[in-house]
């Protein structure tokens, strides 16, 4: 039997296929990569919305680990040298916040000027780096204990930790910790990390197992009254009846990159053009907040969804960096008016949310409401669309209205749609007759 190959057929291997096949456009003076297709296999490779992963690789030097820069950037020269088709492997802050291995294979396509079309195929080999580095560390863990800051060995039997510095001036001897189960709550661990440091040992205690943990604490290495963030590597240790005898392990001091890693989690959980916080973070922490409001405590808050009006016609009469300025400004009188309790973020493209944490009275998120949208009708004198923007804003008042986060985002969505229903640039608080 002949079988044709058709655009139609080839069309839906390249779709299909497990992994990105790309396109792109590298300016050889600025660097910038501005992408020009990906199939629906690049898309299925992450845990988000087509814009949202658009929005990272518009940009994607944002999102990679900064230790895996150079690798990055000396890839894009050997593409750009055009000896061939390059491969390298970089990391990248993945939109749940987890770290994800991508391996990029690209070839120069076409070149005129300093514009360079390349092709490119995109795999996420996380699953693999991740048991190529547990089997390096699983070859490499003795010499790990003879190269680390701090290696410890807990007798379980005695209650007796031995910690032995390794790598500092001021701390080379064995510290020897009696009643150790017992005293970690003393050992100057953060309170937040003190639940989950206890729960790995007791874990390595009661059954055979490696684990790790990342934990701040003050003083473990360098004396100082900051805390700082530690990795603790342990591993069970059999005795002669079968039984945990020992966890032992080591501690290492990993304070600067937890810091690059925690700037480049705040930075993906953040909308690049307005700086609020994106959708899935913004609704997360909502979320996390209404659980005061469940627990019964005296409290009120208010949860307001605020649409741009007519932004598509601004736009569309003055162009797209005039709607970008717009955002912009929206989202700094949004920063500029509410405390650090409350939640802010841009929830779409001209929309956005704020949950009032902790209020006074419920009227305070009218008063409030009011005052936005005030200052945003003022804030583009001089502009050809000047006394052009408006919002309209509907409102909900919690917990008179409910505390769960999907009911109270359909009431204010209600009163917002009341709002545009009655000529938009106002607002209103949601009610019954709703």
């Amino acid at each position: 039997m002949q079988f044709k190959v058709d655009q139609d057929f080839i069309n839906s291997i390249v779709n299909y296929f497990i992994g990105g096949i790309c396109a792109f456009n590298i300016d050889s003076k600025s660097r910038s990569i501005e992408p020009l297709y990906f199939n629906d296999g690049f898309y299925r490779m992450f845990s988000g919305d087509k814009a949202d992963i658009d929005r990272i690789f518009k940009d994607i030097r944002i999102s990679i680990i900064p230790d895996d820069m150079p690798i990055f950037e000396q890839g894009i020269d050997d593409i750009l040298a055009d000896n061939g088709a390059a491969e390298f492997e970089f990391r990248i802050v993945n939109f749940d916040g987890s770290l994800m291995w991508l391996r990029f294979h690209g070839n120069l396509y076409s070149r005129e000027g300093d514009s360079n079309i390349v092709s490119a195929v995109i795999l996420d080999c996380t699953e693999e780096k991740t048991i190529e580095e547990e089997l390096k560390r699983q070859s490499d863990y003795m010499h790990l204990l003879m190269d680390t800051d701090i290696t410890f060995d807990f007798n379980c039997r005695t209650d007796v930790c031995i910690y032995r510095f390794t790598k500092t001036d001021s701390l080379e001897h064995d510290s020897v910790i009696n009643g150790y189960h017992d005293r970690i709550p003393t050992l100057g661990i953060h309170e937040e990390d003190l639940e989950t440091f206890t729960e790995v040992i007791d874990g390595a205690m009661t059954h055979p197992h490696r684990d790790s943990l990342e934990f701040r604490s003050v003083g473990l290495i360098n004396p100082s009254d900051d805390y700082r963030w530690y990795r603790a590597d342990v591993v069970s240790i059999l005795g002669k009846e079968g039984y945990v005898s020992h966890v032992i392990g080591h501690i290492v001091d990993i304070h600067e990159s937890k810091l690059k890693e925690i700037e480049l989690k705040l930075r993906a959980d953040h909308d690049g053009l307005t700086g609020l916080m994106n959708k899935q973070a913004t609704e997360t922490l909502i979320c996390n907040t209404l659980e005061q409001y469940r627990q019964g405590k005296d409290i009120k808050g208010a949860l307001m969804i605020l649409d741009t009006d007519d932004f598509k016609t601004i736009n569309d009469t003055y162009g797209h960096s005039a709607g970008d300025r717009v955002l912009s400004t929206i989202g700094d009188v949004i920063r500029n008016n509410f405390k650090g309790m409350d939640v802010t973020g841009r929830i779409g493209g001209d929309e956005f949310m704020i949950f009032m944490h902790n209020i006074r009275r419920s009227s305070d998120a009218e008063v409030l409401a009011a005052k936005i949208q005030d200052t945003i009708r003022h804030s583009f004198a001089g502009q050809p669309y000047e006394n052009k923007v408006s919002m309209s804003i509907g409102i909900v008042n919690v917990p008179e209205f409910g505390t769960d986060f999907r009911d109270l985002y359909d009431k204010a969505d209600r009163a917002l749609y009341c709002v545009k229903s009655n000529g938009k640039a106002g607002h209103r608080s949601y009610s019954e007759d709703m």
